[in-house]
């Protein structure tokens, strides 16, 4: 089955799985985000007594409430007017000017009298109104009658003098005052009443009361602009009504009414439904988390097919992670309290730091306490939701301090054990800031639930690590411990089929380790994979110079192509060898690649003394060519160390050749042109080699005869 999956994985892997794997997980976890979030549904009915006190499982601005606080402070603000003083001045002058063709009508009668002209009434009248018609306005001629207008005209200059006196100084003093629309009629009367309480001759308060009514006019005008813009403004000072998270809707046994009942709508408490723009927040949560971890992801110089890698183990153990933090919200359902304290907050940090590196970690430990952030904030007021994402942070920081050594399982287990110590003492100190009850039983229900958290997270990262390395090919420290071991069924039978072999594989072991330790490279992983590099030679091993008992060759017998083809073969047959026995891919790949694309060159030139035409490519391996500095430092280690073994007596100097020839055979060749392996690094090793084979043939003292035999 898992050929199978690794067959397919190859072929379609980079371009189709990963991607659409990579975009199920983000479904999943989007789906379970929004499961977990999503407001809990009340059977509550109007005009129905509530079976519980309902709580608001979040802050929400109350619209409506807040649009009728709106309208009325709106309405609450007057009409602004503005107030024109030159319009009681043009009033006052009008009157001015309307008496002005008064006098001057009374000198052109007089005038024509004195001519001996007859001047009637209806003349005197038609003269008057044609000069206001044409000079003052239209209005006042129908406001004022005929027989008023004959009174002033045939009035001695004195009473004239008199009615204009009063009539200009009423209409000024009323003017002087804010007039409205609405006011001017009370004003009107006002100056009627004036000028009949007045001195004035009875025969003309009539018309003078007239001419005032007719002057008086609004001297204020209502202002749009200003009164629309304060109305805004007073709008905008309202404070919005909120139901608070935590805030009593209703209490048990009260009836729910029309306001309650809306308000149950309105936070979604009757249908489980959640805004449009919620779930469109989510979705953007998760598209925003995932790029993070893309980019994180890009920015690490490490291989195509391993940045996938990483990022679905990284997926897989978020969304494991969110799945956990579901059951929890489950729980809580049930009504135990305090529970989300139990919810394993160092799980993802500690698979992620075993599994990929303290970075990632790191990275998960903030997707995770965000996502909690989200989550528990749809809790009614209560002690765990405001304080289990701080929680969280911490025990998730405390786990990636604490798990340094994770090679062995009682190391993890010890680890695991202090985060759930320190557990109780973070749930301590976060309820003591939160001024909570800590002895009671609640509080002694969420110190043991956070101590069972903090170590089940570890066991829990124990029990499923060795999924994620069966499904993902991903190797641990602890599990190249495990293949280290000499009693691993796979060692045993180089051993026993290919003794040269194993032993060959131990020395290089040693030599390529000292040389990846030196340049900073996995040497665990180099070590465990020079143990299994030559697992092919099993199914031929006396074909392989190491395993020849002393003057047998089976070549002898054999055309350079046969012995080509079982030579070549053997990169092949290990990796099919460990692929059957489930073997990570790392310890695959570096089977595959330890001799990349190098020539047999032994028998090739022998093949070329028989066919000068031989295919050179023929004769080379078929790679790949080492595609990490492990494989690449295994591939010199191997060479050098069968080079050295069969030099028959490997001074230091023909060490030092040998090593700085096949370095050179290796570059020119380009055999590391496919992995990041600098031209330092590559001095470091070969130095590293010198030192290491030096100590291992250095010469030896040369005692007198008779003391050999001690040595």
């Amino acid at each position: 089955m898992m050929q199978k999956w690794n067959r397919l994985y190859e072929k379609y892997g980079q371009k189709v799985i990963v991607p659409c794997f990579l975009v199920i997980l983000m479904l999943l976890a989007y789906l379970l985000m929004i499961q977990m979030t999503k407001p809990e549904s009340f059977n509550a009915k109007l005009f129905s007594v509530a079976e519980r006190t309902i709580r608001s499982p979040q802050t929400m601005i109350d619209t409506k409430k807040t649009e009728e606080e709106k309208t009325a402070a709106e309405n609450s603000v007057e009409d602004v007017y503005t107030f024109n003083r030159e319009t009681g001045q043009n009033r006052v002058a009008l009157m001015d000017s309307f008496f002005a063709y008064i006098s001057e009508v009374q000198g052109e009668v007089k005038e024509k009298t004195n001519k001996q002209e007859t001047v009637s009434a209806a003349d005197k009248v038609k003269l008057i109104k044609a000069k206001l018609s044409s000079n003052v306005s239209e209005k006042i001629t129908a406001s004022i009658s005929d027989t008023m207008l004959l009174g002033l005209i045939n009035a001695d200059a004195k009473d004239l003098e008199t009615v204009k006196t009063i009539v200009s100084k009423e209409v000024s003093l009323i003017m002087e005052g804010n007039i409205r629309e609405a006011d001017l009629n009370t004003k009107k009367v006002q100056a009627r009443d004036d000028i009949e309480l007045s001195n004035l001759p009875s025969q003309f308060k009539t018309t003078a009361k007239a001419l005032a009514s007719y002057a008086i006019v609004p001297n204020e005008t209502f202002n749009e602009k200003e009164t629309t813009a304060r109305q805004k403004e007073a709008a905008a000072s309202v404070i919005p009504e909120k139901i608070l998270q935590g805030q009593v809707i209703v209490q048990e046994g009260q009836i729910i009414d029309r306001e309650t009942y809306r308000q149950l709508g309105m936070l979604h408490l009757l249908d489980q439904k959640m805004p449009i723009k919620q779930y469109a927040g989510y979705a953007l949560l998760i598209l925003v988390l995932a790029s993070i971890l893309y980019f994180f992801t890009t920015k690490t110089k490490i291989s195509r097919k391993k940045r996938q890698q990483t990022l679905m183990i990284f997926g897989v153990a978020y969304l494991f992670t969110l799945l956990l933090l579901f059951i929890v919200r489950l729980l809580e359902g049930a009504n135990l309290n305090n529970i989300a304290f139990i919810f394993p907050a160092s799980f993802l940090p500690v698979v992620l730091k075993i599994l990929l590196r303290e970075r990632y970690a790191f990275l998960g430990l903030l997707f995770i306490s965000t996502t909690s952030l989200f989550v528990f904030q749809s809790d009614e007021a209560s002690v765990v939701s405001s304080i289990i994402t701080p929680f969280i942070l911490l025990s998730g920081f405390v786990s990636i301090i604490s798990l340094r050594d994770y090679s062995r399982r009682i190391a993890i287990f010890r680890a695991g054990f202090i985060v759930g110590l320190f557990n109780v003492f973070c749930v301590v100190f976060l309820m003591m800031i939160n001024n909570s009850t800590i002895l009671n039983e609640n509080s002694l229900q969420s110190v043991f639930y956070a101590f069972i958290g903090g170590l089940g997270a570890f066991i829990l990262a124990l029990g499923l690590i060795p999924l994620f390395e069966l499904l993902f090919g991903v190797l641990t420290t602890s599990r190249l411990v495990e293949l280290a071991n000499p009693n691993h069924p796979l060692l045993k039978r180089i051993l026993m089929r290919a003794p040269g072999t194993y032993h060959h594989s131990m020395m290089v072991a040693n030599l390529a380790e000292a040389c990846a330790d030196k340049i900073g490279a996995n040497g665990l992983l180099v070590r465990v994979g020079c143990f299994y590099h030559d697992i092919g030679k099993t199914l031929r091993p006396p074909y392989f110079v190491e395993n020849q008992l002393q003057g047998i060759n089976p070549h002898d017998r054999l055309t350079p192509e046969q012995s080509r083809d079982i030579i070549l073969a053997h990169t092949v047959d290990g990796a099919d060898i460990l692929r059957e026995n489930h073997m990570p891919e790392p310890i695959v790949d570096i089977a595959l690649e330890h001799h990349g694309t190098t020539l047999l060159k032994y028998f090739y030139l022998k093949e070329k003394e028989q066919n000068p035409d031989v295919d050179e490519a023929s004769f080379r391996y078929p790679g790949p060519k080492p595609q990490t500095k492990e494989t690449a430092i295994i591939n010199i280690a191997d060479s050098v160390e069968a080079a050295v073994r069969a030099c028959a007596e490997p001074t230091r100097e023909k060490i030092e050749q040998i090593i700085e020839g096949i370095i050179k055979e290796r570059l020119l060749d380009g055999q590391f042109s496919e992995c990041d392996l600098s031209m330092k690094e590559l001095e470091q090793i070969r130095e590293t080699l010198n030192q290491t084979l030096n100590g291992i043939y250095h010469q030896r003292i040369q005692y007198p005869d008779e003391k050999k035999g001690e040595n």
